[in-house]
């Protein structure tokens, strides 16, 4: 990739990381939302908090083969494969890169639609708290393909660790969501770096999985306050729909900051691998 074209690609990449931030600085709560405040039981934050942990521990502990069963790895690892063999091989390397783009918008369309089936069928059914297992499976399932999109793997400690922090990220408002976006840009500098000193991998998994354990906390913490209200109405029958509805909101929200970190985390391997 030539340095100019690069330059612009990263110039781009920072606009739209931007525009993801200001778009969501601002937390804008529905007004179904401000309605459903005042019969939410106070117990129900912490049944979410518990939900959510229970399933990302699950997810995590039986590994990622679950996940991979519903859909096609090997299928999206070629086009991957196929897609960086013409970006290396091509003179209009901005036109090959939106391949990577399209590939990953393609997984985050189709898992959207996946989720809006489940969450606003169980929604008419009245079913809320039981589907989040499903919602965090399909959440992973969608950050994993995009990941895959722009060839990067998410087995190891390491790469839970960051999927964890880029939900929570994501989910984040205000001065929040600007912090803890830097603090997300910081820690793929120094991935990148080590990626550089160390193409083989390392890490010290104890500590990783101690990070991982207080970053579930975390992040359940965040998805928890994030669909509180959702989770409640959903368990009604018929106004349950609109519960559902905020299954989608929410994953569309991670899906769209993921596949920006996993850009940028792309066209930094590509100048690192350029300057080598």
């Amino acid at each position: 990739m030539s340095g100019y074209s690069w330059e612009n690609e990263w110039r781009l990449q920072n606009l739209k990381e931007e525009s993801f931030l200001v778009k969501h600085v601002m937390d804008k709560t529905p007004k179904w939302v401000t309605l459903a405040k005042r019969k939410v039981p106070d117990s129900l934050q912490n049944t979410l908090d518990a939900a959510f942990n229970k399933a990302f521990v699950a997810v995590f502990e039986k590994g990622s083969g679950v996940i991979e069963k519903t859909y096609r790895k090997k299928k999206q690892l070629q086009v991957f494969q196929d897609n960086k063999k013409e970006m290396d091989t091509s003179v209009f390397q901005g036109k090959a890169l939106r391949k990577f783009e399209r590939q990953a918008k393609r997984t985050i369309y189709k898992n959207l639609t996946i989720s809006m089936v489940e969450g606003i069928g169980l929604g008419l059914v009245g079913w809320g708290i039981p589907d989040i297992p499903i919602f965090v499976s399909i959440m992973l399932k969608s950050i994993y393909e995009i990941a895959i999109s722009y060839g990067f793997q998410y087995t190891t400690e390491r790469e839970k660790l960051f999927i964890l922090k880029v939900i929570d990220t994501a989910l984040k408002s205000g001065d929040t969501l600007r912090e803890k976006d830097e603090q997300l840009n910081r820690i793929l500098d120094r991935y990148s770096a080590e990626e550089m000193e160390y193409p083989q991998g390392e890490e010290d998994v104890f500590v990783t999985e101690l990070q991982i354990k207080r970053q579930i906390d975390a992040t359940s913490d965040a998805l928890s306050h994030a669909l509180l209200y959702g989770k409640f109405v959903q368990g009604t029958m018929v106004i349950g729909v609109v519960g559902g509805a905020a299954d989608v909101t929410c994953l569309k929200q991670i899906t769209e900051y993921a596949a920006l970190k996993y850009k940028r985390r792309f066209l930094m391997r590509q100048r690192s691998q350029a300057m080598s």
